[in-house]
Order: structure tokens, then C-alpha cells, then sequence
């Protein structure tokens, strides 16, 4: 099986230079947790988790573990602010600018093993020779083949 079978063909996506609060916005509308950054062309520039936000708000001492070491915690509020200076921040400024990127004819078991291998990814973005998205590839998206092939291979 190939990863233009299994793939999500023409899937929602945000620009560079679009704001954040719009990219949370289309991601809210959809239900997702992130979207494929591409350029006016359709060439993949990146990829956008609404987790980068996150990273961005919480201070690194909280990260990275040194909170007992701080005689207070940022409150609500603080956080709330950080949130509202980022909204208007560029996708670029945020985005992974190193996503898992295969061609539509790889094999469905070198995606998966990508997908497991590849640091902090969630998605495969399947791309033509010039970088131009076609579809996305996502664990589920493997698991929701491999249950609809039980039927012609039978109950494990």
C-alpha cells in the first residue's frame, strides 16, 4: 500500500504569514491539532501545532522543572497575556520548520515507521517532487486503514 492511497488529499492549511489567532481559529473550526504551512504555490514551509502556542506561554523554568525553585508560579493571568501578544505573531514565527515530508509513493509501512521515528511529529505531509502538498498522513489514518482491511484479511 502506498501513501497516495492511504492519504488525506488536499487537506487544510494556513499560509507563513497568516496570524496565529487565525490559524487557532481554522483549527477550532475543524477539530484539529494541527495544519501544513505552505506558501502562495502550495510548497510545504512548515507545519503548525497549536502545542507551539502552548510552549511559547509556559515559562521554561516551568519546563523545565525548576518550579520549586521559584517561590510563585505565573498566575492566570500572566498566561492570558502572553496568549494575547502571541495571537498576532506570524505562523512562521512559530512553526516547525522541519516537517516529515514523503513522497505519494512511499510505502504505507516506511510512513508508519517515520511517523514513530520522527521526532515530535504527528503527521506525514505527502509531497510531489517539487515540495507541493498533496495530503497529509496521520497515525490514525494507518490505524483506520490497517481496521478496514480486517474484513478481507479476517479477524486477528
Amino acid at each position: 500500500m502506498l501513501a497516495e492511497r492511504v492519504m488525506k488529499k488536499s487537506p487544510v492549511t494556513v499560509s507563513c504569514e497568516e496570524h496565529v489567532h487565525r490559524a487557532l481559529e481554522v483549527m477550532r473550526q475543524h477539530n484539529f491539532r494541527m495544519l501544513p504551512v505552505v506558501d502562495g504555490e502550495g510548497h510545504v514551509r512548515g507545519l503548525f501545532f497549536d502545542v507551539y502556542v502552548i510552549e511559547k506561554l509556559v515559562p521554561e523554568y516551568i519546563t523545565d522543572g525548576h518550579l520549586d525553585a521559584v517561590s510563585y508560579a505565573p498566575d492566570i493571568g500572566v498566561l492570558h497575556t502572553h496568549y494575547v501578544s502571541l495571537m498576532n505573531k506570524r505562523v512562521e514565527e512559530l512553526m516547525d520548520t522541519d516537517p516529515l515530508l514523503v513522497k505519494p509513493g512511499t510505502s504505507l509501512l516506511s510512513v508508519a515507521s517515520a511517523l514513530i521515528s520522527h521526532d515530535r511529529h504527528e503527521c506525514a505531509l505527502v509531497v510531489d517532487k517539487e515540495n507541493r502538498l498533496l495530503g497529509l498522513i496521520t497515525a490514525r489514518d494507518v490505524l483506520d486503514w490497517l481496521w478496514q482491511l480486517k474484513d478481507e484479511v479476517g479477524d486477528a
